[in-house]
């Protein structure tokens, strides 16, 4: 028995029904996803709360925390003399020799297999307060200001 009239017309509501939907979900994907939200390069960016950020370090270890810019390298968030320190990924004047923490030697470990302490790496600037209305106890890390290793200086 062929399809009746009622049954082509459903078939075809039911399809554009389909097709709207799909159009209205990837909608919504590309907004939730939207970039807008990226920080500022030109800025400090947030990376957390003091107190949570020490506990973990406490319990754990270390943290890498990645560059917010696509084209930017990370750096590692770590606890000296009390303090939080966000280290630069690399050895002081070897941009290319990068370091990695390493729990069992418990340093970082160099390109060539040296072990460093926090306070032989440049790091960069680490501010805490509230910022633009942010809670208090925030982080802020501004990669753009580099500070020379305190062994260094």
């Amino acid at each position: 028995m062929p399809p009746t009239r009622d049954d082509r017309r459903l078939l075809v509501f039911t399809a554009v029904f389909v097709a709207l939907a799909g159009v209205l979900f990837a909608l919504v994907i590309l907004v939730a996803t939207d970039q807008q939200d990226a920080p500022d390069p030109k800025r400090p960016f947030f990376i957390g709360l003091e107190r949570q950020k020490k506990k973990a370090i406490r319990e754990e270890s270390p943290q890498y925390i990645a560059n917010p810019s696509p084209d930017g390298e990370g750096f590692w968030l770590d606890i000296e003399d009390g303090e939080l320190v966000a280290l630069v990924l690399h050895v002081p004047d070897r941009p290319k020799c990068f370091v990695k923490w390493k729990q069992p030697r418990h340093g970082y470990v160099d390109c060539d297999g040296d072990v460093l302490q926090s306070e032989q790496l440049d790091r960069y600037e680490l501010t805490i307060g509230p910022q633009s209305g942010s809670p208090k106890g925030s982080v802020y890390v501004d990669l753009r200001k580099v500070l020379p290793a305190p062994q260094a200086a």
